[in-house]
């Protein structure tokens, strides 16, 4: 039994702090996280700002996911937020990711919503009274 206590005692004495640590959440939004047009179908334009928190070391990306252009890159904690004007007539992700690898570490969706989802009917036809 007191083997087993040792074992448990080098085992615990041995094992690097960081891996009991939990790592902390990147933290990543987009406000306003819904763009809003007046028809389906029609571009939506608004101002986005990126918000996020990454750790002190690495280098990182804000990156379009819908056609892979990055939107601005940083080292650490260098810059904290980011203003975007989007433009679309559909939904987007956009990706925080670790410069080294391209994969990302967080993701945030703008959606596109419309007032009106179908086209008014046309005027011209019969009418009955």
């Amino acid at each position: 039994m007191y083997n087993v206590y040792l074992w448990l005692g080098l085992l615990f004495i041995l094992t690097p702090a960081a891996a009991s640590e939990p790592k902390s959440p990147i933290i990543f939004t987009a406000t306003p996280s819904q763009c809003v047009a007046l028809h389906k179908g029609q571009t939506c334009y608004q101002d986005i700002t990126f918000q996020w928190q990454t750790p002190d070391k690495g280098r990182f990306c804000l990156e379009s996911s819908k056609n892979k252009q990055r939107l601005t890159c940083w080292n650490g904690k260098e810059i904290q937020q980011y203003r975007h004007s989007f433009k679309s007539n559909a939904s987007a992700v956009f990706s925080l990711i670790h410069h080294g690898d391209n994969r990302p570490i967080a993701n945030v969706k703008v959606v596109v919503t419309w007032v009106y989802k179908a086209p008014k009917q046309s005027q011209s036809g019969w009418r009955l009274f």
